[in-house]
């Protein structure tokens, strides 16, 4: 879809736009006048011409105009509001002359700065620059800066097409100053550079599952539109967040960012072999081998050109051809990447779906727009949801068009062959697209290494000036609003992992109140708590693991083992008699118990020790009676 210049002037609250027919060349001879409406001119030429001027779509919002004309688009932006409350027929005047539209608009009266107190706010639709300095002059001057108001007139404004209201029905067409008006038509070509025209040959299942059933009834300004709308209505931000973290990869499988294709390593089967050469040349004879029968194909191709094909491609459609390239590469990419090159049954739907060209039979003709329709339907349709894997399948896509012209046609053919065979078939595309553009690739002549080259540097400059920003669909507030819950979820998470200052306070007061309260300075021995059954389980679990354990002791060291231990025993036995308090002998004759029972239970330890204790009270007192 290509775009136009227009030029405009503000004249009171009316715009007058004027915009130049696409073929200018074709001017009519004379100035028809049918009986009715619906007759043309006999001749030949006018005829055309007049078929090629009424087929106009015309779409309007508050500050923007899209006006296609036949094969060329022109898009104008107001400063000035234009009234759309009273707009319900608009008169399109065509000058056979200048061969050009003419279009008058009303506007909302334009917003005035009271401190400029200048009245070319009116005219310049109420923007004010403001005023430069001496200084700034100069230095504007000196170093060849642009004017503010060129720098306004070239800056590309934010247009949000999906608000963008068709009104070609309200339309109608006058030539010259006659008094008989045409309504406008709709014929508009498809598929390959345009060139289809007519009704669709599609069975009725193809046409359910297209998203344009009647391309030649749908302007492809309305086409884009839909896929505009379509994609905002099927964008996930749930799907979105999940992906933005981390890719939700299978078992097994490889993570896809981190995927090499090898497009060095081309290889043709002998079914995509004999493919291209019914395709592209079926005068050539057949071959054994796949390899070479492709070389050769490539080596004939300057005698052998399709019909379909014409030599001199004209520089209308060039970039609406290349723009297409472009779109079927970078669907490839992601395909051949999310499935490490190896194709699925959900490979055809994942190229045609990525593809707006397939899908919508949309037409390019910038890059820019094709890229950013890509990362659109990337972030929205397929398994992998993510901006960074768009981007590294749009690298990927600048290494094919730049190094392997091979690997490109083995993997159309590829395509072609995914799109006859699944259910439910999508075999137009192939019909419409993909078999010219393997004419296409395979003429050398036409498509040239160094034209494909081109192609590779003008994505690459493209896609270092493309964000998440041009999207239009919030990713960046999206993504915002996802680290902000990631951070409240690492503060909750945080405050209860770790107990607040207030509580270790209150811990370490009522710790201090313990140690003021036990002014006795001994233990209670008949206390049975679940503090005492634990510390005695863990004594009697060390003991039992001290006698239990078995050491590896060499010949040369039993001497010193043994008089270690007679050393040991000598210490009691002096410890034994030097002690003559029955407290103490009370203490020893409870550990020689506590080691007797140490293959008891908790309980059994406790219920011991708690005897012990009662003989021991009961004996104090009688000694003390």
């Amino acid at each position: 879809m290509l775009n136009g210049q227009i030029t405009h002037s503000y004249v009171g609250n009316t715009c007058t736009v004027i915009i130049p027919h696409p073929h200018a060349k074709e001017k009519a001879k004379s100035t028809p006048k049918p009986a009715h409406d619906d007759e043309v001119a006999t001749g030949a030429a006018l005829h055309v011409n007049l078929e090629r001027i009424r087929n106009v779509d015309v779409f309007i919002s508050e500050h923007d105009l899209y006006f296609y004309a036949d094969v060329k688009l022109y898009k104008f932006h107001s400063r000035r509001t234009f009234d759309l409350r009273g707009l319900k027929a608009l008169s399109i005047k065509f000058d056979t002359s200048e061969n050009c539209y003419q279009l008058s608009l009303r506007c909302l009266p334009p917003v005035i700065n009271p401190s400029s107190g200048s009245s070319h706010a009116a005219g310049n639709g109420g923007v004010v620059p403001k005023p430069k300095t001496a200084r700034k002059e100069v230095i504007a001057a000196f170093l060849n800066l642009p004017s503010l108001a060129d720098t306004l007139h070239d800056k590309e404004p934010v247009v949000h097409e999906w608000k963008l209201k068709r009104i070609t029905d309200q339309c109608q067409l006058q030539l010259d100053a006659q008094e008989t008006t045409y309504k406008l038509t709709s014929k508009f070509g498809f598929g390959y550079a345009s060139k289809y025209r007519g009704a669709m040959q599609a069975d009725e299942v193809f046409k359910s599952m297209c998203r344009v059933s009647d391309p030649q009834r749908i302007s492809p300004v309305q086409r884009r539109l839909d896929r505009v709308t379509d994609e905002l209505k099927r964008f996930s931000r749930e799907q979105y967040k999940m992906n933005f973290v981390e890719l939700q990869v299978p078992a097994g499988h490889q993570n896809p960012l981190r995927y090499k294709p090898k497009v060095n390593e081309a290889s043709m089967t002998q079914e995509q072999a004999h493919l291209l050469h019914n395709i592209s040349n079926p005068n050539l004879s057949g071959s054994s081998d796949a390899t070479a029968l492709a070389q050769a194909t490539l080596q004939s191709q300057s005698q052998s050109q399709s019909q379909c094909q014409s030599s001199q491609v004209d520089r209308y459609v060039q970039n609406e051809i290349d723009c297409g390239l472009i779109s079927i590469v970078l669907s490839i990419c992601y395909d051949v990447r999310t499935t490490n090159n190896e194709p699925t049954c959900e490979s055809g739907w994942t190229r045609s779906m990525l593809c707006p060209m397939f899908c919508y039979f949309e037409q390019f003709d910038n890059c820019r727009d094709v890229l950013v329709a890509f990362l659109r339907r990337v972030i929205t349709y397929p398994l992998y949801r993510n901006f960074e894997l768009g981007r590294q399948c749009v690298r990927d896509a600048i290494e094919v068009l730049k190094s392997n012209r091979i690997w490109l046609i083995s993997q159309l053919l590829l395509t072609h062959q995914q799109f006859s065979s699944c259910e439910p078939s999508r075999d137009c595309f192939n019909r419409y697209y993909l078999e010219d553009y393997i004419r296409y690739l395979s003429n050398a002549n036409v498509c040239t290494d160094e034209h494909m080259r081109l192609l590779a540097r003008n994505v690459k400059n493209v896609l270092m000036d493309v964000g998440k920003r041009h999207l239009d669909m919030g990713v960046i507030e999206i993504e915002t609003e996802l680290i902000k819950e990631l951070m409240q979820e690492m503060r909750i998470d945080a405050g209860s992992g770790s107990e607040s200052p207030t509580q270790q306070h209150s811990h370490q007061g009522d710790d201090d109140m313990d140690i003021d309260n036990d002014t006795s300075g001994q233990e209670d021995e008949t206390t049975t708590d679940d503090d005492s059954v634990i510390t005695d389980s863990f004594d009697s679990m060390d003991l039992r693991l001290i006698e239990n354990d078995v050491y590896a002791v060499d010949e040369e060291d039993e001497a010193d083992v043994d008089d270690a231990d007679a050393d040991a025993d000598d210490d009691e036995e002096q410890s034994e008699v030097d002690d003559d308090d029955d407290d103490d002998d009370e203490d020893s004759n409870s550990t020689t118990s506590a080691s007797e029972a140490e293959g008891n239970s908790v309980i059994e330890q406790c219920t011991s020790n708690s005897e012990a204790a009662v003989s021991a009270s009961a004996s104090a007192s009688t000694s003390t009676k």
